[in-house]
């Protein structure tokens, strides 16, 4: 950069031609001259350090050592925390990639060089930094990468039932904990929730911001008053605070929890609000028009006191969404199956077992479902993540009447598909499977892996093909005749696979691999088998599924003499 300047420096000497050397009446104008240029300097040195310094807290706030694991701590571990992963989000997205980039334009090319290479040589170092910092800057996170790592936590808030001032206060779940969140985040996701129209969970997080902000303000006030108000010695440390944000204003949470009042027909609160926001601004129209409105529908005798109660009746989509959610909070919600039916033994599928038999667990009796103890090795989970994580991609779903595979919210995870001729383990793994099954792995799918991200779930599905769906596995090797799938991690908490018209639950323990068939022997589809992946509240989920179609299953598991339950279209 002071190549640079005496660049400038001398461009501006050159271009006047004066040769004050000549004589010597011209020298008290150099001299002014001179004064003048080193005043605009200064300012161009002071704007330099304001570019410099905006360009250092861009930086700073980039650098996520405030968010890093301990060297003992597994990154996916870590990174599994929500709260933490949010965070981590939200702390780079903030950075607005256009912003970096104006700050690290500081420079120009336009410069002849001095000489001896060094303007060039800088120039060139210059283009260079910028063109890496552009590169870097295009793979942070966006703003669909923030929404979604709200989402993601709004989700196991409502699923787990977790409390908005909890999570604002780094409490997670029983005892597990996370960083705590500030006044700006809190109000980030209340209005995340009131875009989604989940009110109430907006109502609940701008209470949540309002009650950070007079912490936050009480804490400002003791530091600028010389540190009065700070905690004993004997008191435990508080939680990492990790925020960039600009701090909100106490008018701007207000404002917000006004609205989310009225939307769920609260106008007598709603009304409170807006009268204290009057008493700051007398002036807002918009508030004195809401003021007017809600008093409206007052008189009218319209809206409620306090939280709205529970609905009487709930369409089939909420109660499903209430069923599979006590499922993955671990509630019983069906009866449990007969003790007897339900027990584990050690099997021989097949002469590969022999001496080492399979430790199977039969969850329920029917339709059956089991699970597979240490069915796949560390060496092996190991192995089919690195190969998996270079091809992964978002998760896909089949739109049931185009037949086009399209992303969707209801399933938040990245997968990867592996041939079996990728690698020694997909091989291996092909061969096991064949062995734990003994079904026909000839028309199965390839191997397909998924890793869940935070709050990484897939809302109640069938894995076979109705009917009524435009379905190309009719077209080729038949339906999905049956699921298998493999737990190559154990979050610490949901990620269960749950049975939302059974009540069964299987849960993700490393290692082992449930076991189902999606179709009745006659081919028809098994609605019972309708599932959820329960989303992961803490910790990090890889599976790896493997679906069976029917072609080449017809002597492996015929048809039986009567024909059994038809397939009925239920409307999901």
């Amino acid at each position: 950069m002071l190549s640079l300047l005496f660049a400038c420096i001398a461009f501006i000497f050159h271009s006047h031609g004066m040769e004050y050397f000549s004589a010597t009446s011209d020298l008290s104008r150099a001299v002014e001259v001179g004064e003048q240029l080193a005043t605009e300097i200064g300012a161009y040195i002071e704007l330099e350090e304001n570019r410099l310094n905006r360009l250092r807290k861009v930086a700073e706030r980039l650098s996520t050592q405030k968010l890093r694991p301990s060297p003992n701590t597994d990154p996916e571990e870590y990174y599994g925390n929500p709260v933490t992963a949010y965070l981590a989000v939200r702390q780079l997205t903030h950075n607005r990639r256009d912003e970096l980039l104006r700050l690290l334009e500081g420079y120009s090319d336009q410069f002849e060089d001095s000489g001896d290479g060094s303007l060039a040589a800088d120039l060139h170092r210059l283009a260079a930094a910028r063109s890496r910092a552009e590169q870097r800057a295009n793979m942070l996170p966006g703003d669909a990468d923030l929404s979604g790592a709200a989402d993601g936590l709004l989700l196991l808030q409502n699923t787990y039932k977790m409390q908005a001032e909890n999570l604002a206060n780094g409490i997670i779940l029983g005892n597990l904990t996370g960083p705590t969140l500030s006044a700006a985040q809190c109000l980030h996701l209340g209005q995340r929730a009131y875009e989604l129209a989940d009110f109430v969970r907006a109502e609940e997080w701008f209470r949540a911001a309002y009650t950070r902000l007079r912490k936050e303000q009480e804490e400002e006030r003791s530091a600028q008053e010389g540190g009065r108000g700070k905690r004993s010695s004997g008191d435990e440390p508080s939680k990492p605070t990790v925020s960039s944000d600009v701090q909100p204003t106490s008018v701007q949470i207000l404002d917000y929890l006004a609205y989310a009042l009225g939307r769920q027909r609260r106008y007598a609160e709603a009304l409170n609000i807006t009268k204290i926001l009057l008493e700051e601004d007398p002036l807002d129209s918009r508030n004195r028009e809401n003021a007017e409105f809600y008093r409206t529908r007052i008189e009218m005798g319209e809206g409620i006191i306090g939280p709205a109660p529970k609905p009487t009746t709930l369409s089939k989509f909420e109660e499903e969404t209430q069923i599979y959610q006590a499922l993955c909070r671990g509630e019983q919600v069906f009866p449990p199956p007969p003790v007897n039916s339900v027990y584990c033994h050690h099997t021989v599928p097949h002469p590969y077992y022999l001496i080492g038999p399979v430790k199977e667990e039969i969850l329920f009796p029917d339709p059956k479902m089991v699970m597979w103890h240490d069915a796949i090795h560390p060496n092996e989970i190991r192995r089919i993540q690195e190969l998996a994580s270079p091809k992964f991609r978002r998760a896909t779903v089949k739109n049931p009447v185009t037949g086009v595979l399209e992303n969707a919210f209801y399933r938040t995870s990245k997968t990867a598909w592996l041939p079996d001729s990728m690698d020694e383990v997909t091989h291996r793994m092909n061969q096991r499977i064949t062995a734990l099954t003994g079904l026909n792995m000839e028309t199965a799918e390839d191997l397909q892996v998924s890793n869940y991200g935070i709050g990484g779930y897939y809302a109640p599905h069938f894995d076979f093909g109705r009917k009524r769906e435009k379905d190309i596995f009719e077209k080729r090797n038949g339906n999905r005749i049956a699921t298998i799938i493999f737990y190559m991690t154990e979050p610490k908490l949901g990620g269960s696979t749950a049975f939302n018209r059974l009540g069964a639950v299987v849960p993700p323990l490393r290692g082992s691999a449930g076991f189902w068939y999606n179709l009745m022997p006659s081919g028809e589809g098994d609605l019972r088998t309708r599932h959820v992946a329960c989303p992961v509240l803490f910790g990090s989920k890889w599976v790896l599924n493997v679906w069976f179609h029917e072609r080449g299953q017809e002597f492996i598991r015929p048809c039986e003499l009567e024909q059994g339950p038809i397939e009925e279209d239920d409307g999901f």
